[in-house]
């Protein structure tokens, strides 16, 4: 596998925070290695053309000084002038030769490995040979050449400076580094805490679906304009979760209405189905019942008056054939009212005195105790006839209420209450309660639960009193009773003669 392959393997599982320490530490010590080699690079040359320039200078001198021995041929003044070099530690051999290229005169480095001279001038070239360097130098008088000399020089102590260098670079490159590293961990965190905030943040918008966090903005660099973005990112994403849940609402709203509309369209039309059913009922009850209900209810009256003196034990007989006569005959009407919306006839009418005076013609049983709370209430316009048929129904059904609620102190209370907004008529019974089952089927035309009847009363008593602009409203609590609310708007009530 390459080894570029290993490296981004590698920096891909280490965090951001050592990437960027890393990379610090990696650029300080390359820059820092390549400045000390070229450094210590440039010293060596320059120590060595330095060591070539002084050598230079020191064997043309001894050349100078040893002309005069080559050519009075004086050994000892050459031995002399070679001796000079002894204070030159680094000199470890120095040869004079003859024009004849034969040894003249020779010197050694004695505190060094002894270092011979040839006995005659080989074939050597100046420069740098190994770890010495080699200097040959012609000896002139007046252009003509009278000999050689030959110096060799140790490069000992330039590798003794370069490994000082080397040592002192060294303890640099380290030092350098630790301060490098801390200064990166420090300042690493101008980048990384910004970024960090981010994937915090990311993280918790990730885990909790909050896209009200934000992060902090704390600089104006590329990574501040990342957390704009990011920002900006989560109050479009923020809005349009909005849009969706407020979409996601107004939907459940709006198909709610629409099913609400369907179900009142489809009770609109079960209801006009049963009403045209009723209408049909109604026609054939009033023609082909009532007739014969009147051929029957005259020949039982003529029968009562011939039989009174006769035969008075029939007499009982004849009263109950009359009555359930005069209950058929009721629930004829009944069906014919509920099936025919007559045209209100409206009369202005004071509730008070009004509803005093239809008690007064209600038979209520002795055992049930009325209570009035009849204030002065206003004069209203209404339907005299359909609205007393209203009361009546409301009363009947309370009274049968309390009578079979045998544990209750059977009580019936009425009142008149006069707002802003509407006249109510209030009956309020210590009766048994309206069954949870029964409770949403009241207003329902032929529903009942009693034995008798067709189940018209309150559907008549809700369309009586839709008819004048108002309403019912009942409410009922299991062996506490029932409290009925009738209301007319107040658009019927009577200011001053004047309907409002």
């Amino acid at each position: 596998m390459p080894v570029s392959n290993h490296t981004s393997h590698f920096t891909k599982e280490i965090p951001i925070r050592k990437k960027i320490i890393l990379i610090v530490l990696v650029i300080t010590n390359l820059a820092l290695l390549l400045a000390s080699t070229a450094v210590v690079f440039y010293d060596q040359q320059s120590v060595k053309r330095s060591l070539s320039r002084e050598l230079g200078i020191l064997t043309r001198v001894i050349a100078q000084r040893s002309t005069a021995a080559l050519t009075f041929y004086d050994k000892q003044l050459a031995e002399e002038n070679l001796q000079t070099l002894s204070e030159n530690p680094i000199i470890l051999t120095a040869c004079i030769y003859s024009s004849d290229k034969k040894l003249f005169s020779k010197y050694y480095n004695i505190s060094k490995d002894m270092q011979r001279c040839e006995p005659a001038v080989s074939n050597i070239k100046t420069g740098f040979a190994g770890k010495n360097y080699i200097m040959l130098q012609n000896i002139l008088l007046d252009e003509s050449l009278v000999g050689f000399i030959y110096i060799k020089a140790s490069l000992s102590e330039i590798d003794e400076r370069l490994i000082d260098y080397i040592t002192f670079v060294g303890i640099i490159f380290v030092i350098t580094s630790f301060l490098a590293f801390l200064l990166a961990v420090r300042l690493q965190k101008l980048i990384t805490s910004p970024i960090q905030d981010l994937s915090v943040a990311s993280k918790n918008v990730y885990s909790k679906k909050d896209y009200s966090i934000r992060v902090k903005k704390t600089t104006n660099d590329e990574i501040g304009r990342l957390v704009d973005y990011f920002n900006d990112m989560l109050s479009g994403i923020e809005d349009r979760d909005a849009a969706l849940v407020d979409a996601k609402n107004n939907l459940e709203s709006i198909v709610k209405e629409r099913t609400r509309k369907l179900k009142e369209a489809q009770d609109g039309l079960v209801r006009s189905e049963r009403m045209a059913t009723l209408g049909k009922l109604t026609a054939t009850v009033s023609h082909e019942i009532r007739n014969p209900l009147g051929t029957i209810r005259t020949s039982v009256f003529t029968l009562s008056n011939k039989l009174k003196s006769r035969e008075p034990g029939l007499i009982k007989i004849m009263d109950r054939i009359e009555r359930n006569i005069v209950r058929c005959d009721n629930i004829i009407t009944e069906l014919l009212d509920f099936s025919r919306i007559k045209a209100l006839n409206h009369q202005r009418t004071n509730i008070s005195s009004w509803m005093r005076s239809i008690l007064m013609d209600i038979n209520i049983p002795e055992s049930i105790k009325l209570k009035t709370e009849l204030n002065d209430c206003v004069d209203v316009e209404i339907d005299r006839d359909l609205l007393q048929r209203v009361i009546i129904n409301i009363i009947e059904n309370a009274c049968q209420a309390v009578i079979k609620n045998e544990n209750s102190d059977k009580t019936i209370i009425m009142q008149c209450n006069v707002t802003d907004l509407r006249t109510e008529i209030v009956v309020i019974d210590s009766g048994a309660g309206i069954p949870d089952d029964v409770y949403p089927h009241i207003f329902e035309p032929l529903y009942s639960t009693k034995g008798f009847g067709m189940g018209l009363g309150l559907a008549v008593v809700k369309q009586i009193m839709e008819q004048h602009g108002g309403g019912v409203e009942i409410t009922s609590e299991n062996n506490i009773g029932t409290k009925v609310v009738l209301w007319l708007p107040a658009t019927l009530n009577i200011s001053r003669g004047m309907v409002s």
